[in-house]
């Protein structure tokens, strides 16, 4: 009986170490696949926390970029408003040259329509500005008591016109009355007169003047309504001499009329000696 238990007690401890080992074993395989586990984490933990550094760069890249974006746009900004305000400061100054201009044109319209309605109401008598030989010689005609050049007015443009005195040097045939004006497009002098902007008036030739001839016409122009300017003087009723006839159409044909205001204008002439019966 007592070897039997000598076996047991020999065999226990070898069991004890075995199962001491197996738990051993165990305990670090276990401890070996905790320390994979938490490597594994550790490396995905440093992986994110790159991947978020990356991501912080780019961003604060970006950043940077978009910043100088920033930047030249406000410069961009900056410098339109300079352009606008430049542009604003020419723009009021072309405004006051306009208002300027505007005020200076306004005033030419006025002396524009003064010298008109003096025009207008001196009638047939030339002004200065018309009959530049008038104006330079005013002495001469004050004194001189040569033949004069009028243009009849009033009821004598439609009247028949007396007979012209004879000049002295030869004799002129009777002429016949001009008719009055039969269509509307025939303007008589005394309702064109107004409309008129340049009026000289013919020049009496000197050898006519000092042979004392005299005569009186009627003049046709043929006016320009676009511009205004003669385009062609005939004379309807002839003053008896062609001299006369000559100097008055070449007076007539440098008239000038409103633009779109006479096509036709009727004109009686009258070359006569101070003092002779009209």
């Amino acid at each position: 009986m007592l070897r039997p238990k000598s076996r047991v007690s020999a065999v226990t401890p070898k069991i004890i170490l075995l199962l001491l080992s197996y738990l051993f074993l165990v305990s670090a395989a276990i401890f070996g696949l905790v320390g994979s586990y938490r490597v594994d984490v550790l490396r995905t933990d440093l992986a994110k926390v790159n991947a978020a550094r990356d991501a912080a760069e780019h961003r604060e890249t970006e950043l940077k970029t978009r910043e100088a974006a920033v930047a030249g746009a406000e410069a961009k900004i900056a410098e339109a408003e300079n352009k606008a305000t430049k542009a604003q400061t020419e723009l009021l100054t072309l405004q006051n040259e306009k208002a300027e201009l505007e005020s200076k044109l306004e005033g030419s319209r006025n002396e524009i329509a003064a010298l008109q309605k003096r025009v207008g109401e001196a009638g047939p008598a030339a002004s200065p500005s018309q009959n530049p030989d008038a104006a330079s010689k005013p002495k001469q005609q004050s004194t001189t008591s040569g033949p004069s050049v009028e243009i009849a007015q009033g009821p004598a443009e439609e009247a028949t016109p007396p007979p012209p005195p004879q000049p002295k040097r030869r004799k002129t045939a009777p002429r016949k009355a001009p008719e009055p004006a039969s269509t509307p497009e025939i303007t008589s002098y005394s309702s064109a007169k107004a409309l008129a902007t340049f009026t000289p008036l013919p020049r009496y030739p000197a050898r006519e003047r000092s042979d004392s001839v005299t005569g009186i016409g009627v003049c046709i122009l043929s006016v320009d309504p676009a511009s205004g300017r003669v385009s062609a003087a005939s004379m309807e009723q002839s003053t008896g001499d062609s001299t006369l006839d000559k100097s008055a159409v070449n007076a007539f044909r440098k008239w000038r009329f409103k633009p779109g205001t006479v096509s036709k204008v009727r004109i009686p002439i009258e070359f006569s000696m101070p003092g002779a019966s009209h």
